[in-house]
């Protein structure tokens, strides 16, 4: 291993941390730089955009589009890629706050701060992972938690797992049935690069990254009368929009504008969510305290030597946030460290994947004038 990669894994830690630190007060930063107007109980208002919106600039990150399809603002259900916590902030920001999200309960445990306030908010879903015994029922759950929400969209993640690899996960059909059952269209949104803001499996976190999305066409439900057509339709665009977004060169894409939701809630979100902050800013001006009180008493271990503890210390964390405030192409680095480790034989199977991933990137470019002139035809 190189010294230039050395010192970098010993220097993950503070972003990483800080970044947890961000994601588990994120209510907190984000009520401070007052992207959640929580003082405005009446009006228009949407706290999950301003919730995304202000982790977004809180990190420091871009979030660029691909391809012309907007995002679909009617009753639909989303198909997101999993990559990482970093979904967290870039999906929620790239639905522009209107999406009512499936998430593990384990979430809500990890997270109570700010999982908690997107329950107030009635923007997420938490589920037992697992079997589901009664089906019919589960989904009549789901449609009870979508009537009481101010959210228009419903967002799922159909790999079922995070991934890191250059190629999908198998497609989970669950909520696909459920997505089939109601009538309700799909779009598929795929995003890249999102790992580079942060990734838990890496324990690494980055600051001034850039995310990359695409929007496919929504899927009208209603035109395919049986499950099975509908499910090679769903497979066969998030395959295209894949390719087309894993594989698009990032020179020259535009930054993606977001329209803001005309939405506004009642007094039984607004006051609660007054209650949330306040207890959020409470219990996090204790941490900070006790978190000063300990760091004092650890540095007085230093005696006469304090003074070089606090530089050294200050060095490091000036250091880290140098080294992890580079802008990076999370996938591709992967990729250079993933094949320097390999055999000979990996190494070639490795190249052909590559480039029959780079194949299909064109194919899939090649085909959108042919598409879009179709549909100037129709």
């Amino acid at each position: 291993m190189s010294l230039g990669r050395l010192v970098a894994k010993a220097c993950r830690w503070p972003t990483f941390l800080g970044s947890i630190v961000l994601l588990y007060w994120s209510i907190v930063f984000v009520a401070l730089s007052y992207h959640i107007k929580w003082f405005r109980l009446r009006g228009r208002r949407n706290d999950v955009l301003g919730w995304s919106g202000g982790m977004k600039w809180w990190v420091r990150a871009r979030v660029l589009k691909v391809g012309t399809t907007d995002l679909y603002r009617g009753q639909c259900v989303y198909l997101f890629n999993h990559r990482s916590w970093g979904d967290f902030i870039v999906d929620q920001y790239v639905t522009e706050g209107r999406s009512l999200f499936m998430s593990r309960l384990a979430v809500l445990l990890v997270f109570p701060t700010f999982m908690g306030a997107l329950k107030v908010l009635r923007s997420v879903i938490t589920f037992k992972r697992g079997a589901i015994a009664d089906k019919e029922k589960f989904n009549r759950w789901i449609d009870e938690q979508r009537a009481a929400s101010p959210q228009t969209g419903l967002s799922v993640y159909p790999e079922g797992h995070r991934s890191l690899q250059d190629v999908s996960l198998p497609l989970k059909r669950g909520m696909l049935y459920y997505a089939h059952s109601r009538k309700l269209p799909v779009q598929v949104v795929i995003g890249a690069n999102k790992e580079a803001i942060i990734s838990e499996k890496h324990c690494t976190a980055r600051l001034n990254q850039t995310a990359v999305v695409g929007y496919s066409e929504p899927i009208i439900t209603a035109d395919y009368p049986d499950f099975e057509s509908f499910w090679a339709k769903v497979q066969e665009t998030w395959d295209a929009q894949w390719a087309a977004v894993f594989g698009a060169d990032w020179e020259g894409l535009p930054e993606l504008q977001i329209r803001e939701p005309d939405s506004v809630y009642g007094y039984d979100i607004t006051v609660p969510m007054v209650a949330v902050v306040l207890a959020n800013f409470a219990a996090f001006a204790g941490v900070c305290w006790l978190a000063f009180r300990a760091a004092r008493s650890f540095f007085a271990l230093f005696g006469a030597a304090q003074p070089l503890a606090l530089a050294l210390a200050a060095a490091y964390l000036a250091l880290s946030f140098l080294i992890y405030s580079r802008p990076v192409n999370a996938l591709q680095l992967h990729q250079r460290l993933a094949r320097k480790s390999l055999r000979p034989s990996q190494l070639a199977q490795s190249e052909r994947d590559l480039r029959a991933l780079g194949k299909g990137a064109q194919a899939a470019a090649a085909a959108e004038p042919e598409r879009l002139q179709q549909q100037q035809v129709q």
